[in-house]
């Protein structure tokens, strides 16, 4: 039977990592209109790689949901949640069963890729319906759903740059502390 309890030291970890992901995007973010870019999402990516499936679902949930809920978008909290779910199901098929968790450099882009096409199309799949909720086209909702995204683009791109850079120092980072 597998242990399933998380250590001190691991609900710790998580805990800060998680509080990473809120400060990054409460304090290092661009504002573009309505939106902003952001690299909670390549946070989110490198608590993945770094602490696999099961942990990064926490830390994103637990880092996205918070922010989203001390910034005024408790509404979307579960929104949040569910696509930091998907995000890192996709992470868990291309690196742990695809790619056997080799973290060379070109694995790294291509989870990071994955990482960000999955946040765009969930996006858009998300605003899309908001729209076709609201009574408008198929094509008007689509519309509208691109014009609300530009954000996402934005951090998609900040994804697929920042994963390759910050993995290896967050990787020496945890494996120096866990001496």
């Amino acid at each position: 039977m597998k242990n399933n309890t998380f250590t001190t030291r691991e609900l710790l970890e998580m805990s800060l990592y998680s509080a990473l992901i809120v400060l990054s995007i409460q304090f290092f973010r661009i504002q573009i209109g309505p939106q902003f870019i952001h690299f909670g999402n390549a946070l989110v990516v490198v608590a993945c790689l770094l602490y696999g499936t099961r942990k990064g679902a926490l830390i994103a949930t637990i880092g996205l949901g918070v922010f989203d809920f001390l910034n005024g978008y408790s509404s979307v909290v579960w929104i949040t949640i569910l696509e930091s779910i998907v995000v890192v199901l996709m992470i868990h098929l291309i690196y742990e069963k695809l790619l056997k968790r080799n973290d060379k450099i070109n694995n790294l882009i291509i989870v990071a890729v994955v990482a960000a096409v999955t946040k765009i199309v969930l996006n858009l799949f998300k605003y899309t319906l908001i729209g076709m909720a609201g009574n408008v086209t198929m094509n008007a909702a689509l519309s509208l759903a691109l014009s609300k995204i530009i954000g996402t683009f934005g951090s998609s791109l900040a994804t697929v740059v920042a994963v390759p850079i910050l993995y290896p120092l967050f990787k020496k980072v945890t494996v120096n502390l866990r001496k």
